[in-house]
């Protein structure tokens, strides 16, 4: 079984070889994001890149690679612009042509090149830049590239570094050929670890990387709303906390369809907070959503001033969220050139329309702040994803002002520890109506007493609560026409 397993591998491999000989190693096909992570670099950081057009010149066909965007400097000269700079080089120049002979050549803005020969004959040097730099093919061979057969070329420079390319899928691993044409290139070595178009690999920047949420996933997020005209000094506070019910793939395998369970805590300047009802709202995740499959430093906007879109700069893992992948999405706008080569990018479109985004992959959107008349910044706090936790899941008890968690001298609960029912006695200074909430140590609501109106005086309500495991509640009585909420904190025996 073995030897009849390497021979389906190789009759594999040679069937894709003749198809493919027509690509002979060309480093990037046309049309394909080439997700490529740089894992011996600071931040182990993920870039998106693609030929984004192409055209022919002469016998030559000319490809270029969408742009590159990077974070730049303040030019406080040009109306604060430059937060952003967009460079017509990306990782391996600005653009790759093809020459007859399967030569191909990258060429950076500032015109150097860097040739490549993956055809050439076996340990014949070439020169591979005008700086002196040669390179020979040292090996051709059999192998695998993201559990896909292919023949595969090592190319090795004299620098010692070593390129890998396989001829039916291109670029393998090796270092960030720009880097050798413009310094401002990060000197990286870069590995192929998806093509998201032909679903290789694991994507990692895609809409369903960052938004694979799993049943039982619970993510507890707070929004800062400041700026209300009239309200100097006025912050408003939400906090949301989401329970995954359900995931479901579409039978396209386009659309992830998840059920949440949605319950806030809302605290702003004017009134008592309010803590709202749990509910079930569906999430509709697409493979396009928000253009997170766009390559790294995709401009959508027009080319004039006043106009912008969202630049999405490359993921990098950092120490929170459990060293998990984040990436920047910014608003922008066109500001002026500052060379030839490079484009300033303001941080927002204008000053009613600031916008930014923060994703994780696992995690959706873990920070967003728009500002208009009022800046509004939601953070993700804490989650638990399976026995994975960061952050603080704290309850929406433990969030509650002290005023409004504080148990009445008038207000108790008996017994407790409780077992098949439980009393809550208190007293009211004027009839209303007053409803009962019980909820588990994770905040999830377990039952419920509808409001009902209640004389004045002293009153008691009483809560069946057989079936319950046994475990730590905390008991929410609401007094409606007051606005506030009542907290207790009992225990169920056995």
């Amino acid at each position: 079984m073995k030897h009849f397993s390497s021979l389906v591998f190789l009759l594999a491999a040679g069937l894709w070889a003749t198809t493919a000989h027509a690509q002979a190693y060309r480093p990037f096909r046309f049309g394909l994001s080439y997700q490529l992570s740089a894992a011996a670099t600071p931040g182990d950081t993920t870039h998106l890149l693609r030929l984004a057009s192409r055209q022919a010149q002469g016998a030559d066909s000319l490809f270029l690679f969408d742009k590159r965007t990077s974070r730049g400097r303040a030019l406080p000269q040009q109306g604060n612009c430059g937060y952003y700079v967009q460079r017509n080089d990306n990782l391996f120049g600005t653009s790759l042509t093809q020459r007859p002979g399967a030569e191909y050549v990258l060429t950076a803005a500032n015109g150097r090149t860097f040739t490549l020969r993956p055809r050439a004959v076996l340990g014949q040097a070439w020169a591979a830049t005008a700086a002196g730099l040669t390179a020979r093919v040292t090996a051709r061979t059999l192998g695998a590239v993201l559990g896909q057969a292919d023949s595969l070329a090592t190319i090795t420079l004299s620098d010692g570094a070593v390129i890998t390319l396989g001829k039916r899928l291109g670029w393998v691993s090796g270092p960030a050929l720009g880097h050798y044409l413009n310094a401002r290139l990060p000197q990286a070595a870069l590995t192929l670890t998806a093509l998201p178009e032909l679903g290789l690999g694991i994507n990692k920047l895609g809409a369903f990387a960052v938004y694979d949420f799993q049943p039982g996933d619970v993510f507890l997020r707070r929004t800062t709303t400041t700026g209300y005209a009239g309200l100097p000094g006025c912050v408003d506070y939400r906090w949301t906390r989401d329970s995954i019910i359900s995931r479901t793939l579409s039978a396209s395998g386009d659309a992830l369809d998840y059920q949440l369970q949605r319950r806030t805590l809302t605290r702003n300047c004017i009134g008592a907070p309010v803590l709202s009802a749990p509910v079930v709202q569906a999430l509709h995740i697409t493979r396009i959503m928000g253009h997170l499959d766009q390559p790294t430093g995709f401009w959508g906007g027009a080319v004039s001033v006043g106009t912008g879109s969202l630049v999405h700069l490359p993921a990098w893992r950092t120490t929170d969220y459990n060293g998990r992948l984040v990436q920047r999405h910014t608003d922008y706008m066109q500001c002026g050139t500052i060379t030839a080569d490079s484009t300033s990018l303001r941080n927002a479109s204008n000053l009613d329309a600031g916008y930014s985004v923060l994703t994780v992959v696992g995690l959706g959107q873990t920070q967003e702040e728009y500002t208009s008349f009022t800046t509004e910044t939601t953070t993700l706090l804490g989650y638990r994803k399976g026995t994975e936790t960061w952050g603080q899941l704290t309850t929406f008890a433990q969030l509650l002002p002290v005023r409004a968690s504080r148990p009445a001298s008038t207000t108790a609960a008996f017994p407790n520890p409780f077992g098949a029912e439980i009393q809550v006695t208190f007293t009211l200074a004027s009839p209303q109506p007053v409803g009962l909430t019980l909820h588990d140590a994770l905040g999830r609501q377990v039952l419920e007493m509808a409001p009902a109106p209640q004389l004045a005086g002293a009153r008691q309500l009483t809560l069946p609560t057989t079936g319950l495991p046994v475990g730590v509640y905390s008991l929410h009585l609401r007094f409606l026409q007051e606005g506030r909420t009542e907290v207790l904190r009992v225990l169920k025996a056995e």
